[in-house]
């Protein structure tokens, strides 16, 4: 599998200039995997935060559908 090239982005506003649309950008253009390593990545910190290294991470199973919007 060819490994993708890592997507380095900035923006500086001003605070009361700043809004959401750049954020979304950034994001679809990231793709689907980007956003769920991304995601993934942050549970983990979150976890490690709390001093819980060992705990088996899953996805919570009540979810049926999923659909882009």
């Amino acid at each position: 599998m060819k490994k993708r090239k890592p997507i380095i982005a900035e923006r500086i506003v001003k605070l009361e200039e700043a809004d959401r649309n750049w954020d979304i950008k950034f994001w679809k253009r990231a793709g689907v995997k980007a956003r769920f390593s991304a995601a993934w990545q942050m549970l983990d910190e979150f976890y490690k935060i709390r001093g819980k290294n060992g705990i088996k991470r899953r996805l919570q199973r009540s979810v049926q559908n999923i659909e882009q919007i």
